[in-house]
């Protein structure tokens, strides 16, 4: 992208205001990304079932393409979440270093989605190097263009840090509306009706890969770049240099180790949630456990968003989010007690969800005070290098997670279900699932809580 087109005054933000404002707010950071948001859960949660249940791909080169695939490319991934973060250190514009990348994204991420849902069968080697090449535009080119960026949005809009928790609040809401969609509407309406109908599923996932367009020119467009704007242009420097300035401050450290262990018990639980509530749970696409478990078992962290904030100024950030994930771990434990029970499962979800309250809405308010103290300690800013490290340890926890899932499956002897068939998976198999999605985060919650008090002094 052409540095001279972006001074054009129609790629201009249409925030004006030297604070952040109301439209700002709601719709750069709360509308825009939800879109994306929405995109990447709807992977997350259903692209895995779409290999081994709808597109038959389980077998594919005897079960090993699906459990080494996925790692394979997250480590591609990562490599292409720092170059984006070198670029965007090195990129200088009128409308920011990190704005334009959301811009050049938008029709890449659409035409990928499309791209990954439309797999050619047949041919073994075509159909692997179509899934290789369309998850990696989608993932490593288009996505990573993206969330570098959007990751940076907060950090970067404000140095003011009450708005820069309320933008924080609302930039991690969006989950909850889009873990609506495709953990309520999903399972209720929407994968009922297709089944395992290629051809209908095909057509659903055009559609919201289209939708998602003007949602994320509405971020590009509603969101302001102020702390670009006053640092000025200064000399890039390299990842083993930033690396180093980065490691001088114990409070991105410990940030850093804190996001290892939670996003990788967190996409375990989330990959495995749709196995889990079918096979374990309740009855495969019974349209209603996987709803319930959603609304019921995450119900608290809606009004979470009004007591995020009061919580953590009374208690403090670290404070607030230690004891919830103490609490959290108390929710997840009741659920294993009696795995199978519906009752029990969902009122151990409703503990885990209010517990987790302050640490799902301030995780990007932590990177910015990580980054912050980076600053403080010496003097530069390791902006696209924070964000690409942040990205890195998502990417590859996504890989890790599926890998884990997909090799238990198999190795736990998992039977893909087929029109008319009505499956029972065997005792190693519900056990493997009730592990992955619940009992990882029973071992994993008093980890975290100890890790921000750590980081905390």
């Amino acid at each position: 992208m052409k540095r001279d087109i972006l001074d054009h005054k129609m790629f201009n933000s249409l925030i004006r205001s030297d604070k952040v404002v109301p439209a700002e707010r709601w719709l750069g950071y709360f509308l825009g990304p939800f879109s994306v948001v929405l995109l990447n859960s709807i992977l997350n949660n259903y692209l895995n079932v779409y290999y081994t249940d709808i597109a038959g791909l389980g077998g594919l080169w005897d079960g090993w393409f699906l459990s080494v695939f996925p790692i394979v490319v997250k480590v591609l991934d990562a490599l292409t979440f720092l170059l984006m973060g070198l670029l965007v250190d090195r990129f200088h514009s009128r409308q920011g270093k990190a704005r334009p990348w959301i811009l050049l994204s938008a029709p890449l991420l659409v035409i990928s989605m499309i791209l990954l849902f439309t797999i050619p069968t047949g041919n073994a080697m075509i159909t692997a190097l179509w899934i290789f090449l369309s998850y990696n535009l989608f993932y490593s080119v288009a996505y990573t263009a993206y969330n570098t960026c959007h990751t940076l949005m907060v950090p970067l809009s404000t140095k003011n840090p009450q708005e820069r928790s309320r933008l924080s609040v609302l930039t991690n809401s969006q989950g909850m509306l889009s873990g609506m969609i495709v953990a309520v509407l999903f399972p209720t309406f929407i994968v009922p009706g297709i089944g395992i109908v290629r051809g209908r599923w095909i057509a659903v996932m055009t559609f919201i890969a289209l939708a998602a367009l003007p949602f994320i020119l509405m971020e590009y467009y509603f969101t302001r770049e102020r702390v670009t704007e006053n640092s000025g242009k200064k000399p890039s420097r390299s990842l083993r240099e930033q690396l180093s300035l980065c490691l001088k401050s114990r409070r991105w450290k410990v940030f850093m180790i804190y996001l290892i262990l939670i996003h990788l018990t967190s996409c375990l639980s989330q990959s495995a949630t749709f196995y889990y509530c079918n096979w374990v749970l309740g009855s495969y696409n019974d349209g209603y456990t996987q709803a319930l478990y959603f609304v019921i078992g995450n119900g608290a962290l809606g009004p979470g968003v009004f007591l995020c904030r009061p919580i953590c100024k009374k208690l403090g950030r670290e404070n607030a989010m230690a004891a919830g994930f103490v609490l959290a771990a108390v929710g997840t434990a009741v659920c294993l007690l009696n795995p199978h029970n519906l009752i029990q499962v969902l009122i151990g979800q409703v503990i885990k969800s209010v517990g987790l309250i302050p640490s799902t809405y301030m995780v990007t308010a932590m990177l910015g005070d990580a980054m912050d103290d980076v600053e403080t300690r010496t003097g530069i800013r390791c902006d696209g290098f924070s964000s690409s490290v942040y990205n890195v340890i998502f990417t590859l926890s996504t890989g890790a997670a599926l890998c884990i899932l997909n090799f238990g499956l198999m190795q736990c002897g998992y039977a893909a279900p087929s029109a008319g068939a009505i499956l029972v998976q065997n005792s190693t198999v519900q056990a493997f699932l009730t592990f992955a999605a619940i009992g990882c985060q029973t071992l994993v919650y008093p980890f975290a809580a100890v890790l921000l008090k750590i980081g905390e002094t």
